[in-house]
């Protein structure tokens, strides 16, 4: 009978275990479309100060300069977009984590068991943010490329 009963107390810590590894994953994911993202606010960040250079070099006037300043006002708001993205990334990754953290102790304290999966739905919500405001960025980057086209032709 003492072996029946530590075999049931592991098949039971196995399967929390189990069902701490799902955030992990969702970890794991955020982590990635982090690193894409602070890949492009670099890029951002790069051009960015480019084009303010190039901006200081003609009249405040000119027809160059009000292309430059345009072309800013795009990286800015890119830079928002990229930073609501991360914002959400990373508050995703707290949520994952806590429903980690209360898969566990909703073994000790079963009243909150719910609240794992709760914490994993808004953590998928944020990201869903995230990545709409990704592609957001996106759109206003391609836009800016062809803009950027149509004015050299």
């Amino acid at each position: 009978m003492l072996f029946g009963l530590a075999l049931h107390q592991t098949a039971s810590a196995v399967a929390i275990i189990a069902q701490m590894i799902t955030p992990a994953i969702f970890i794991l994911a955020c982590g990635n479309l982090l690193a894409s993202t602070v890949s492009r606010v670099a890029r951002v960040f790069d051009r960015s100060r480019v084009l303010i250079d190039e901006a200081r070099t003609h009249t405040a006037h000119s027809t160059e300069h009000v292309f430059l300043r345009a072309e800013l006002e795009i990286y800015k708001r890119r830079a928002y977009a990229l930073e609501y993205a991360m914002t959400l990334y990373y508050t995703a990754i707290g949520f994952f984590v806590a429903a980690s953290l209360f898969v566990a102790i909703s073994v000790i304290a079963p009243v909150v068991a719910w609240l794992p999966t709760a914490l994993t739905v808004v953590g998928a919500l944020l990201v869903l943010g995230g990545s709409i405001a990704s592609l957001i960025e996106v759109r206003l980057a391609t836009g800016a490329v062809r803009s950027l086209i149509d004015r050299s032709l």
